[in-house]
């Protein structure tokens, strides 16, 4: 089994390609649907991060996101021990999942992961494919997809790592600045090279 990050910032369309290659036959495990799982109300991880930050959940016993964030974001240290408690976890239920993907016969499993890099999860990826689109673009699918005003838009583009971090550590580019048949192709060279990288 061949594990493949899948990194980008938001807007980039890692969703159309993570589309594209589990159509051809790729396993997919998404990292934020695995940390929204391991915080389901009741479970362990939610108490461990309420008794670690202070009172973090709402009366309903689910996740309060706006308050975690508030404590950690302004704060390094806190933020580093939010993902001291949460990666390992994450990680963990992620190696479940790519197990149950490959008793299901996936020989390709990509892991969607928009931190794959800070949170150190590249490590354990054979390689790493980023997705990349110009900020225009970007901005207007954010705007889009999320009802954001464009100071918002670009705000969520600029607390993230811009283009040259990922063309930078990831072996594999898709850009995605254009339609999706531009990206169609891009995707067939892409299976193309890891065959031959899986054969050498």
């Amino acid at each position: 089994m061949k594990l493949y990050g899948l990194t980008g910032g938001s807007g980039a369309g890692k969703s159309a390609a993570a589309s594209m290659l589990t159509a051809r036959g790729f396993g997919w495990v998404d990292a934020d649907a695995v940390y929204r799982a391991l915080c389901q109300p009741g479970s362990e991880l939610l108490a461990v991060l309420n008794r670690a930050f202070g009172g973090v959940l709402t009366p309903e016993g689910a996740l309060d996101r706006p308050r975690l964030a508030a404590a950690v974001f302004s704060d390094r240290a806190q933020l580093a021990r939010l993902n001291e408690i949460v990666n390992p976890r994450i990680w963990a239920a992620s190696q479940a999942a790519f197990e149950a993907l490959e008793q299901d016969g996936k020989t390709r499993i990509l892991y969607d992961a928009p931190t794959l890099f800070q949170a150190g999860f590249d490590r354990n990826c054979d390689a790493v494919i980023g997705v990349v689109a110009p900020r225009a673009v970007r901005m207007a699918r954010i705007m889009a997809r999320d009802g954001l005003s464009e100071g918002a838009a670009a705000a969520r583009i600029d607390a993230q790592p811009d283009e040259a971090f990922y063309r930078e550590r990831c072996r594999y580019i898709l850009e995605n600045g254009g339609d999706l048949a531009a990206l169609e192709a891009q995707i067939n060279a892409l299976c193309r090279a890891l065959d031959a990288d899986e054969t050498t």
